[in-house]
């Protein structure tokens, strides 16, 4: 099955955190909040009508340039492999969205950035660090803002209705298991505006005002199989 990649922009919902394994590899991890604007016509504003939460994850070189230039609250932009994860909890099929990016940048939509270039060398992650990232990202979704439980309604249909378009050409087992989290996070698609105002505007990762969305302090402070780094 092709990858599906997808570019988001949103803010970041609280700092990167950065995990460094045995061998010295190290892993960053954080969230962003995309949200969905649209304008109002009676008032002649633009509001925020959904919210979409994605666990962005960066490796090797990308990591450690996440880790020392992205802050929580921050505007930025991310491209990436979408992944949609899976996992039973107390009997009920929960799944979150993931995106193992590619690149992260400021959205200089927002404000001005300055470039340095590192000089570092980067070593791949092993399989049983991977499985141990899911296993402690699983738990740091279920304490995150909208975090998935069957069809939530604080997630938002139309940016994961976007990439359901996507993934309709995938088929085979995994692409099953997309679709169904796909359907999942959509929240059924049912309460969504009605009326189809041509002045809504579905595009993932749209936001015209810088809206920060908070994040959670209670996560695990550590991987399955790595320490959390200073």
């Amino acid at each position: 099955m092709s990858d599906i990649y997808v570019t988001l922009s949103g803010n970041v919902t609280d700092d990167p955190r950065q995990y460094q394994f045995k061998d010295g590899t190290r892993v960053t991890s954080m969230r962003m909040a995309v949200n969905r604007r649209v304008l109002d016509q009676q008032t002649n504003t633009w509001q925020t009508r959904d919210t979409t939460y994605y666990t962005v994850r960066c490796y090797r070189g990308l990591a450690d340039n996440v880790h020392q230039s992205i802050a929580k609250g921050q505007p930025v932009v991310v491209y990436g492999r979408l992944r949609i994860k899976q996992f039973e909890r107390d009997g009920e099929n929960r799944f979150w969205a993931e995106i193992e990016a590619v690149s992260v940048g400021h959205d200089l939509k927002w404000g001005i950035a300055t470039f340095e270039k590192p000089a570092r060398a980067y070593a791949g992650v092993a399989g049983d660090d991977r499985q141990g990232m899911e296993d402690a990202t699983r738990e740091w979704e279920l304490s995150a803002p909208g975090a998935a439980v069957g069809a939530p309604a604080a997630v938002a249909a139309p940016a994961a209705a976007g990439v359901t378009a996507l993934g309709e050409s995938v088929s085979g087992t995994r692409g099953s298991g997309l679709s169904e989290g796909l359907r999942a996070l959509e929240g059924g698609g049912a309460g969504v505006e009605g009326g189809g105002d041509g002045s809504e505007r579905s595009e993932i990762g749209e936001v015209e005002e810088n809206h920060e969305e908070e994040g959670d302090d209670g996560a695990a402070d550590s991987w399955l199989t790595g320490t959390r780094a200073a």
